[in-house]
Order: C-alpha cells, then sequence, then structure tokens
C-alpha cells in the first residue's frame, strides 16, 4: 500500500513537471512572436503603439511564465529529488519560507492578471466616455504594478503574522499545511475567490448595459464582439475554476479523515500545473487582438480593441 501511494505520488509530480514545462514553452514562443512582431513592425513604419489588450496579454504570459518556473524550482524540482531519494535530508529555512510566499504571490497574480483584463472591458462598455481609464500608461504605471503590490502585500500575514509557511509534513518544501484551515481560507479569498468574483462582476455589469443600451450599428457591431470575446473568457475562466474541486475536495477529506498525506498536496500542485498549461494555450482564443496582432502587419486602433 505505501509503495502504491509513493508511485502515485511520483506520476503526479511528474505529470505536473510535463504540464509545467509546456506551460512554459509555449509562454516562451508567444513572449517571443510578440517581440518578433515588435521588431518588425517597428523596422517597417518606424513607429509602434500598443494597444492596451495586448499590454495585458503580455502581463498574463510574464505572471503565467514566473508562476510556472517558481512552481517548477520551489515544488517539483524539490520533490522529484525526494521521490528519486536522490537527497532525503530537507531543512526548514528562511530562504524556503519566503520562496513559498514569493510563489503563492504569483499563483495570486495570475488571477488578477485576469481581473485586469475583465476590468477594462467594463470601463471600455459602461464609461466609454472616460478615455483616461484606457491609457496604455495608465495600466502599465499603476494597475498593474498595483496588482503585484496588492497581492504580495495581502499575503505577507501568511510570512510575519499567522507564521503560517512551514515545511510540508512528508514534502520538502514549505507552504501552507492543510491543517491550518483559517490561513488555508484566507489565502484561497485572496489569490483566487476575490479576483472571480471581481470578474463574475464586472461581465455581469457588462451585460447588463449590452442589454440596456440602444447604440448604432458601429457600436452594436463592437458589443457582439464584445460579447463574443467575454463569451469565450467566462467559459475559460468557468473550466478553470473547476478545476480547483479536485483539490477542494481531498482538502474536505482530509479535514474529515484527520490525515495530511502527500498526495493531497501532490493533487494540489497538480491541479495548479493543469490551470497554468489552460491558461497559457487559451490565451489566443480569449483575446482576438493577440491573433489579430500576430497575423496582421498593423496593430488594430484602440477603439477597436477587442
Amino acid at each position: 500500500m505505501v509503495n502504491s501511494t509513493i508511485t502515485v505520488d511520483v506520476v503526479f509530480n511528474l505529470f505536473s513537471f510535463i504540464i509545467d514545462t509546456i506551460s512554459f514553452f509555449v509562454c516562451l514562443i508567444l513572449l517571443s512572436a510578440i517581440i518578433y512582431r515588435f521588431i518588425e513592425i517597428k523596422y517597417k513604419r518606424g513607429q509602434l503603439r500598443i494597444d492596451i489588450p495586448l499590454i495585458l496579454t503580455i502581463n498574463i504570459i510574464c505572471s503565467i511564465s514566473i508562476k510556472t518556473i517558481l512552481q517548477i524550482i520551489h515544488v517539483t524540482i524539490p520533490a522529484l529529488m525526494k521521490d528519486f531519494q536522490i537527497i532525503t535530508d530537507f531543512q526548514e529555512t528562511s530562504f524556503s519560507r519566503f520562496r513559498a510566499y514569493i510563489f503563492l504571490s504569483m499563483v495570486g497574480v495570475l488571477y488578477w492578471s485576469y481581473s485586469l483584463v475583465a476590468f477594462f472591458r467594463f470601463t471600455r462598455v459602461i464609461y466609454s466616455t472616460k478615455l483616461w481609464l484606457r491609457r496604455s500608461s495608465f495600466y502599465v504605471y499603476v494597475l498593474i504594478p498595483c496588482q503585484y503590490i496588492f497581492v504580495f502585500i495581502s499575503l505577507l500575514p501568511l510570512l510575519v503574522i499567522f507564521n503560517s509557511l512551514h515545511l510540508i509534513p512528508n514534502e520538502p518544501y514549505c507552504g501552507i499545511s492543510f491543517t491550518e484551515i483559517y490561513t488555508t481560507f484566507y489565502a484561497s479569498i485572496i489569490n483566487s475567490m476575490l479576483p472571480l468574483s471581481i470578474i463574475s462582476i464586472f461581465y455581469v455589469c457588462i451585460f447588463r448595459k449590452m442589454r440596456e443600451t440602444a447604440a448604432i450599428r458601429q457600436e452594436q457591431e463592437l458589443d457582439r464582439r464584445d460579447y463574443i470575446v467575454i463569451r469565450r473568457m467566462l467559459y475559460t475562466i468557468a473550466t478553470l475554476s473547476t478545476l480547483s474541486i479536485p483539490y477542494t475536495i481531498v482538502h474536505i477529506l482530509s479535514i474529515i479523515t484527520n490525515q495530511n498525506g502527500s498526495i493531497f498536496y501532490r493533487i494540489q500542485w497538480f491541479s495548479s500545473s493543469v490551470c497554468s498549461c489552460l491558461f497559457s494555450l487559451t490565451l489566443p482564443l480569449i483575446n482576438t487582438q493577440l491573433s489579430s496582432f500576430l497575423r496582421s502587419n498593423r496593430l488594430m486602433p484602440v477603439n477597436h480593441q477587442a
């Protein structure tokens, strides 16, 4: 029984490593393609204006890349070294606890980066006359930095106040133990529940506005484009949200059975890896601006961002 459990742990970890590697290379390919298009457009036109959806897409790609690298370094590689008995003695250090804090913060940054996309569409539909809300500098110098600052400050109590980041039992990395229910719930609120709730509120307001507004033909065309993009994004977010169900189930089971085995944490990080992979693979689908930018010879006008 023990050997079979160990085998399952190794399988989950190996698949996590493979999926994270795929996610990283997908992000690397997307970033390389974007940089190439930047250079090409700059060379042909002599000037380059980056639209907000593309800025937000780059922000998402960077968030996925950083989160994936941190998960491989902090969780996957140490777990593989433990599974194959390359290193058997792991100790809790201040650096490992700080690394866990950075990793958990980047998980939150990834979810909040999608809330910025929802905020942009919300302001474009609801506050269409407020042009300052659609300035690229407002996102680059204010909202995106604030996204990082907010998440890192919000999760800082896990490290310095709650003191809940410690070496996981039977695992070679630091994190939040399932036995610490309150801190786990707090981190879940900051990292996923709150941004997903905000995204849902934004899109509900957008749908209500679309139904109430009697627009001219051009605006109706934009609304139809918004509807298509929003529908794709909501479908993606809903799909990715369901990936937390296995983790939630095993978390509840660990509380009920009073067990804290490695398999629960392996399922948690496997779900996280799958989320990152789907996030990266679905980016061209939920953001038509990215596809258009990579295919066309010009950037789309700001007022036609999709």
